[in-house]
C-alpha cells in the first residue's frame, strides 16, 4: 500500500519521466539532452544556429562529426567528445530530418513586437562619431563605449550580422541570429522595442534616410520590411537562400544576392522587389564605396567576380584558391589608387586588390587562420586577426608586415577603432579575457574593459557605409591637398569647411580640375592653386569629404549629449 501511495504521489511527473526515458537512446533524446538548450527544442535556433536540413545545406557527415566531437574554437560550440560514434550518428540522422515547425507568418512577427519600458538617461557622449557598440557573448550583453568609458549596457544575446546606426548616430539596431531585432535610442539612453523577424536571420540594412529597415532571413527564406520603430510593413517571400543585404546610399534602394541562385535583387522602400540575373550565385559580396560595382565571391566557380552595378555586366574575374571572406574586407587609398584587402575562408592568406582597374596586387601568408581585416582613415595599418594571441599589421603604403602580440594566453579575435583613430579595441577570449584598449600608432596599452567573452564591436563611423567615401576622401586630402589646406583651419589656402559653405558643387569640381580658369570666373586677380591630376574617383571622394564638413553635417554627426 505504501508503495502504491508513493507511485501515485509521483503521478504529475510520470509523463515527463516516460517521455525522456523513451527517447533517451534515440537521436531526438540525445538532441534534447545535449543540444536543445542552445539550438531550441524544435531545432529553430536559440543562442546557436538552427539545426535543420535547410541550414545544414551541403555540410557532409564527416564535417558534422568533427564539429560535434571537437567543437568550434573561438565560439560557444563546445566539444562533445564523450559521445559514442553510434550516438553521434543517431544525432546527425535526427538533425537531417525535416522539421514540422518552420511556419513563421507575418502574424507571428506582429505578435512578437514588444514595446520596452525603461527610464531615460543621459549617456554623456562627447562625440557620437567615436561611439562603440560592443557585444559580450559570455554575459549576453551589449555595451555602449566611448574611449575607455562604458556608458550603458543591456541584455541581448546571440547577436549576429552587425549593428546598424541611423543617420547622425541617434539610434542603432541590433540583430540576433534567432531573428530578434532590438532598437536602442542613444538620445534616450535605453532600449525602445524589439521584434522577431524570422527563425534564422542573416543580417539587416537601414535605408539612408533611417526610415526603413530590411531584414534578410534564411529561415523562412524571406525579407521583412519595417519602419524605424520596427513596426512590420511587408513580408517578402523569397525562392532562393539570401545572403547579406545592404543599403544603396545613392538610390535609397536595398540590394541582396542569393547563395543558391544566380540573381541580384533590388528592393525599394515600399518593398517592391526586382530580380536581375548574373552568371553565378554569390556566396558573399560587398558594394564598392562609390556604389559603382558589386564585388562577389563565387563558391561554384572558385572566383572573385566584379559586376558593374547599373548594368550588371561582368567587368572582372579571377580564380582564387580560397573563398574570399568579403564581408570582412577593408578599403583604403594610397599613392593614387584605391584598394581593398580580404581574408580567405579556411586559409592563412590575405589578398590585396586594386579597385577600379581591378587587379590582384599581392597575397600575404599570415601563418594563421583568421576572419577579419580592419582599419580606418586615421590608422596607418591593416589589422588582421590570426587565430592566436597576435595581430598581423600590414602597412597600407608599403605593404610591409609586422606582428603585434595583443594577448597573453588568449585568442585575439576582432579589432575595432574609434573614428578619430585614438583607440583600438581588441577582443581577447580565453586566458586573460576581456576588451583590451591600445593606441593604434604606438601600440601602447590604454586600458582594459572587463568582459566574459567579447566578440563583435561596431563604431558609428566605421560601420556606416555613408562614411566610406568620407574616409577615403580624407586619405586623398592628406596625400594631395594637405600641403595647402586644412579641413577646418586656415592654411595657405582656405579650409575645406569654408569651401563647403561658400562654393557649390560645380565650382568645387571646376576648381579641382581647372584652377586657373576657375579663379578668373570667381573674380580673383591671380590663381595660387596648382593643377593637380585627379581621377574621377578621387574627385568624388574629395567632394564627399567637403560635403561632410558643412555646418549642418557637423551638427548632424558630431555631438549628442
Amino acid at each position: 500500500m505504501a508503495s502504491l501511495i508513493s507511485l501515485r504521489s509521483l503521478a504529475p511527473s510520470l509523463p515527463l519521466f516516460f517521455f525522456l526515458f523513451s527517447f533517451a537512446d534515440d537521436g531526438r533524446g540525445i538532441y534534447l539532452k545535449h543540444c536543445a538548450s542552445c539550438h531550441h527544442e524544435d531545432r529553430i535556433g536559440r543562442t546557436a544556429p538552427p539545426l535543420l536540413p535547410e541550414f545544414l545545406g551541403k555540410k557532409n557527415d564527416d564535417y558534422l562529426v568533427r564539429v560535434i566531437k571537437e567543437g568550434i574554437p573561438a565560439s560557444s560550440m563546445p566539444s562533445f567528445g564523450f559521445l559514442s560514434e553510434k550516438d553521434v550518428k543517431k544525432l546527425i540522422d535526427f538533425i537531417r530530418k525535416p522539421s514540422p515547425h518552420l511556419i513563421y507568418t507575418l502574424k507571428d512577427i506582429e505578435n512578437s513586437y514588444t514595446k520596452l519600458e525603461g527610464n531615460t538617461k543621459k549617456l554623456g557622449i562627447k562625440d557620437v562619431k567615436n561611439l562603440i557598440v560592443a557585444v559580450d557573448r559570455g554575459s549576453r550583453k551589449v555595451s555602449l563605449i566611448e574611449e575607455s568609458r562604458v556608458l550603458d549596457s543591456f541584455p541581448f544575446g546571440n547577436v549576429h550580422g552587425g549593428v546598424k546606426f541611423s543617420p547622425g548616430g541617434r539610434d542603432f539596431y541590433v540583430p540576433a541570429r534567432d531573428g530578434w531585432i532590438a532598437h536602442y535610442s542613444v538620445e534616450e539612453g535605453r532600449l525602445k522595442e524589439k521584434i522577431r523577424a524570422c527563425i534564422y536571420l542573416r543580417n539587416i540594412a537601414l535605408s539612408p534616410s533611417g526610415n526603413r529597415l530590411l531584414a534578410s532571413c534564411v529561415l523562412p527564406k524571406s525579407l521583412l520590411l519595417m519602419d524605424k520603430n520596427l513596426k512590420p510593413l511587408k513580408k517578402i517571400e523569397l525562392e532562393g537562400r539570401p545572403g547579406a543585404v545592404y543599403e544603396l546610399n545613392k538610390s535609397g534602394h536595398f540590394i541582396l544576392t542569393f547563395r543558391d541562385k544566380p540573381y541580384v535583387a533590388l528592393v525599394n522602400q515600399e518593398g517592391d522587389i526586382l530580380y536581375k540575373r548574373i552568371d553565378s550565385p554569390l556566396e558573399d559580396f560587398f558594394i564598392d564605396p562609390l556604389e559603382r560595382f558589386i564585388v562577389g565571391s563565387s563558391r561554384k566557380e572558385g572566383k572573385l567576380l566584379v559586376y558593374e552595378l547599373e548594368s550588371l555586366k561582368k567587368v572582372f574575374e579571377r580564380e582564387v584558391p580560397g573563398l574570399p571572406h568579403l564581408f570582412s574586407a577593408s578599403f583604403w587609398y594610397t599613392g593614387g589608387s584605391f584598394y581593398f584587402a580580404t581574408r580567405h575562408i579556411g586559409s592563412t592568406k590575405v589578398s590585396i586588390w586594386r579597385m577600379y582597374d581591378w587587379e590582384l596586387v599581392k597575397e600575404i601568408d599570415t601563418g594563421g587562420k583568421g576572419f577579419f581585416v580592419r582599419t580606418n582613415s586615421k590608422v596607418p595599418d591593416l589589422w588582421i586577426d590570426n587565430g592566436g594571441g597576435e595581430f598581423i599589421l600590414i602597412d597600407k603604403k608599403s605593404l610591409e608586415v609586422k606582428r603585434f602580440k595583443a594577448s597573453e594566453g588568449g585568442q585575439a579575435t576582432h579589432v575595432e577603432f574609434s573614428a578619430d583613430g585614438r583607440f583600438a579595441y581588441v577582443s581577447v577570449v580565453g586566458g586573460k579575457r576581456g576588451l583590451y584598449l591600445y593606441d593604434p600608432l604606438s601600440l601602447e596599452p590604454l586600458g582594459k574593459i572587463p568582459a566574459e567573452y567579447p566578440v563583435g564591436k561596431y563604431n558609428f563611423v566605421n560601420k556606416s557605409r555613408s562614411f566610406d567615401t568620407v574616409q577615403l576622401g580624407y586619405q586623398v586630402f592628406m596625400e594631395k591637398c594637405w600641403g595647402c589646406h586644412h579641413t577646418t583651419k586656415e592654411a595657405f589656402g582656405p579650409p575645406f569647411k569654408w569651401i563647403a559653405k561658400h562654393r557649390n558643387k560645380a565650382q568645387i569640381v571646376s576648381q579641382m580640375l581647372n584652377p586657373e580658369e576657375t579663379a578668373k570666373l570667381l573674380g580673383y586677380d591671380r590663381n595660387a592653386m596648382p593643377k593637380i591630376a585627379l581621377s574621377p574617383e578621387e574627385v568624388e571622394v574629395l567632394l564627399s569629404l567637403i560635403e561632410s564638413l558643412k555646418g549642418d553635417e557637423e551638427d548632424k554627426h558630431a555631438k549628442t549629449e
